[in-house]
């Protein structure tokens, strides 16, 4: 029996959750202890075992937990970049953008200064464990540089940590104000995460138009980055899949004379334009269900799996959720395809 509980009474596809937060594997966080216990050499290799087991979960927090050792030990001028290129191209969606923000130029610059050291040291205590430690180092370099690069810097990762700890609600004031400061990635990045925490307070007409916003300033073309340009695509997609009825949908179809799943559509799409970096399956499953061609979407659903269960669920319900945005009755291929898709994932058929 397929769970009718993903529908709503109406036989509406329920939407999408706000993406949960990612906790440390067991085994890394043992990780992590030996490394915060003293021993360097013997957290280095037990991270780097797990870092090299493919593309799992696991796998991606090792990566940022090395990319943390280093960025602690060396700064910006070690062998971090392999480990955060190695988590930009996971599936993980809060390491993921955060790993690109860190591989940008703007980045190094806004660390670059006597106070960016504060940053990366704070940095390189909350990919270790050490959180508060971590938030005390980012909110009093948010405090004491306002208006300058490192104060950039500094609003972005307190935001992204307050975020990952659940204090959400907090973390609007140093995302939103660093938004207004800055422009390109670090205001992409920065609408990224608001977009999130206005998801979570079910404020989707906001969220959906923060995250328009995130979508155009992140795009490479706009000063923005190509590693992190798809991770805001796919939140994009999701929320106005999940809520085809917000403005920014209907904006579009009413100046454009465009139908819905062409807007739906549009942040998948530019999502894989930019997959030279990162390349979360949920961009090739939102995109190739529009054309109903499906050996990407298993393929997509296979990489999910492999990365966690979590990820792979939420791979079947952005199925679910696009379904009515795809489906056509004058089309028996398209529509028998995607009969046999939801067979297979064991998901119920939409009514609306």
């Amino acid at each position: 029996m397929a769970d009718q509980s993903l529908l709503d009474f109406d036989g509406r596809a329920l939407p999408l959750p706000p993406d949960p937060l990612s906790p440390v594997p067991h085994e890394v966080e043992h990780g992590l202890a030996t490394y915060r216990a003293g021993d360097a050499a013997q957290a280095r290799e037990l991270l780097t075992a797990i870092a090299g087991t493919g593309r799992t979960s696991a796998s991606g927090h090792a990566a940022m937990a090395l990319a943390g050792i280093e960025i602690g030990e060396n700064g910006l001028g070690g062998s971090h970049r392999r480990w955060l290129e190695q988590v930009v191209a996971g599936e993980d969606p809060w390491l993921g953008p955060l790993a690109a923000v860190m591989l940008t130029p703007e980045f190094q610059s806004g660390t670059s200064s006597d106070s960016g050291r504060r940053l990366l040291s704070s940095l390189a205590a909350q990919f270790t464990g050490d959180l508060d430690t971590a938030r005390d180092g980012f909110e009093h370099a948010f405090e004491a540089h306002k208006g300058t690069e490192p104060g950039d810097v500094a609003g972005l990762l307190l935001g992204n940590l307050l975020v990952q700890s659940g204090d959400q609600a907090a973390a609007l004031e140093p995302l939103s104000y660093t938004r207004g400061m800055c422009d390109g990635t670090f205001a992409g990045y920065a609408a990224h995460l608001e977009g999130h925490v206005l998801i979570g307070q079910n404020e989707k007409d906001r969220a959906s138009k923060v995250l328009q916003y995130a979508h155009r300033e992140s795009h490479p073309a706009r000063g923005g980055d190509k590693g992190l340009h798809p991770w805001v695509a796919v939140r994009f997609g999701e929320l106005l899949a999940s809520d085809p009825w917000v403005d920014v949908v209907y904006d579009q179809v009413e100046e454009s004379g465009v139908s819905e799943g062409v807007v739906i559509r549009e942040p998948f799409e530019s999502a894989l334009y930019q997959r030279e970096v990162s390349t979360p399956a949920l961009a090739d499953i939102g995109l190739s269900l529009f054309p109903a061609t499906f050996e990407p979407v298993h393929a997509g659903l296979e990489r999910l799996k492999a990365w966690s269960d979590e990820r792979y669920e939420r791979g079947r319900r952005l199925v679910l959720t696009l379904h009515t945005h795809v489906e056509d009755s004058r089309d028996d291929e398209r529509t028998q395809g995607l009969t046999d898709l939801l067979a297979k994932l064991d998901l119920p058929k939409p009514k609306y």
